[in-house]
């Protein structure tokens, strides 16, 4: 069973800067990205991977990183896998964290501008949810 990570970002960009950290962090999971929340969100409802977790932008076209969190809570079936979800932005408004939170998002960071505090804070959501029991990781 694959436990993959999900990226959505329509950024080509920030998508392959977070591979190249999460190679370098020693991250092996495969990555699933997905240009805007609604392709995420059919992979979602679909796949029998079981998803280590959920990084989204927040900014993007068709559906943005707030609809689709709401649509995975409005799904009885999506909320219940419990699939951490974070979300990974340049835009970092009050309103926005707290609507973030309010859909039950387990974190909210801020892109960061240098590859070594990409690094760092990638290693420490990786540290966290490696260690993290949850109903998602519960084999």
């Amino acid at each position: 069973m694959r436990d993959p990570i999900v990226l959505v970002d329509d950024d080509t960009d920030d998508r392959d800067l977070l591979a190249e950290v999460l190679e370098k962090i020693g991250q092996k999971r495969e990555l699933e990205h997905f240009e805007n929340g609604k392709e995420a969100l059919e992979y979602l409802r679909v796949t029998t991977d079981k998803p280590f977790i959920i990084i989204c932008d927040l900014n993007m076209p068709i559906m943005n990183g707030l609809e689709l969190k709401r649509e995975i809570q409005r799904d009885d079936y999506l909320r219940n896998k419990s699939i951490p979800f974070v979300f990974f932005s340049t835009a970092v408004a009050p309103a926005t964290v707290m609507e973030a939170y309010h859909l039950s998002s387990q974190g909210f960071f801020l892109k960061e501008p240098s590859f070594r505090e990409l690094e760092e804070t990638m290693s420490l959501i990786f540290r966290y949810w490696a260690k993290c029991k949850h109903p998602n990781a519960v084999r």
